[in-house]
């Protein structure tokens, strides 16, 4: 027995080191699993082709057009997150305009430095069940609570949002980000080439001798805008006031950064309409502008920098 006692002693010992390296080792969950799992969807090639995290095609609505792509730094840290609307007339175009000149390198130094991009489409004029420009503005807001929703989960701060646009997404984030009850979180908006308001009529104040009833009989493009454009009825005193973003505009909303290129005569030589001009005239962006600096609202452009430098001054970088 004074022999076997030493052996059965030995396995012992033997057998709890065995049991010890059999436990389970855990990894670290890393920031990209994280995302994968809250997104239910695994990061595709990156049509930047840089070292941000691209996921497509994701869903914030039942509509078909409710899809948004969102690029997020590797590491997990984003200092603040650019929601940015594409432009088109509320008629064409797509959120992957986004990767394309000119707004292709205002993204990528958004994400050299740290800032998550959310790419956006929205309902057309002439998507099913629109009611016109209303339902394209409030898919704006049905995103925004969308991302507000996973932010947390994806390390998104939510009281760093920047809204930004072009054209008809330029309005999609004055609108939104000139609301209380929308801007939560908004810190600053960045509209380019954008409209002063979506109450078409106020636009003949803007531009010398406009009538909006005669552009819409003249010009056969305008006209297929302007019959979608309330929901094809004539629009009601309430239905203008509620997409007149100008009038939203008060002291406590979020820096503006405006920036329009296009002149102030919307008739060309032959007497046909300039839609580029009257789109998108700096005549919009004075007018908002006045508005901002009557309401005491800071405000800027590119005459005073770049849209990123905007951006990056905003969420304090």
């Amino acid at each position: 027995m004074k022999k076997v006692f030493p052996i059965f002693l030995l396995f012992m010992i033997l057998s709890c080191g065995s049991d010890d390296n059999n436990t389970p080792v855990v990894i670290p969950e890393t920031y990209q699993d994280r995302v994968t799992a809250v997104l239910k969807q695994s990061p595709e090639a990156n049509p930047l082709e840089d070292s941000s995290l691209f996921f497509s095609n994701l869903s914030y609505g039942s509509a078909e057009r409710n899809t948004y792509d969102i690029l997020l730094p590797e590491d997990g840290n984003p200092i603040g997150v650019v929601v940015f609307f594409h432009g088109g007339s509320f008629l064409f175009n797509d959120k992957s305009d986004a990767y394309e000149a000119p707004y292709e390198s205002f993204i990528k130094i958004l994400l050299i430095r740290n800032v998550a991009v959310v790419n956006v489409n929205y309902s057309y004029l002439n998507s099913p069940n629109s009611e016109g420009v209303i339902t394209s503005l409030s898919d704006g807001t049905l995103l925004l609570n969308h991302i507000r929703s996973i932010a947390s989960s994806i390390n998104i701060d939510t009281n760093k949002i920047i809204l930004g646009g072009a054209s008809s997404g330029a309005g999609i984030a004055l609108w939104n980000g000139l609301q209380a009850e929308h801007n939560t979180g908004v810190v600053g908006i960045v509209a380019i080439e954008t409209q002063s308001t979506y109450n078409l009529y106020k636009w003949e104040s803007l531009f010398t001798d406009l009538s909006i009833d005669t552009i819409a009989q003249s010009s056969t493009e305008f006209q297929m805008l302007f019959s979608l454009f309330y929901g094809g009825v004539v629009p009601t005193q309430e239905q203008l006031d509620a997409v007149d973003f100008i009038n939203f505009i008060d002291s406590t909303d979020p820096d503006l950064y405006l920036f329009n290129t296009a002149g102030i005569t919307f008739l060309k030589a032959d007497g046909t309409v300039d839609l580029n001009v009257l789109y998108h005239s700096r005549v919009h962006t004075d007018t908002l502008r006045g508005k901002a600096i009557a309401e005491g609202l800071e405000n800027s452009g590119a005459y005073q920098e770049t849209p990123d430098a905007f951006v990056l001054r905003i969420l304090g970088q």
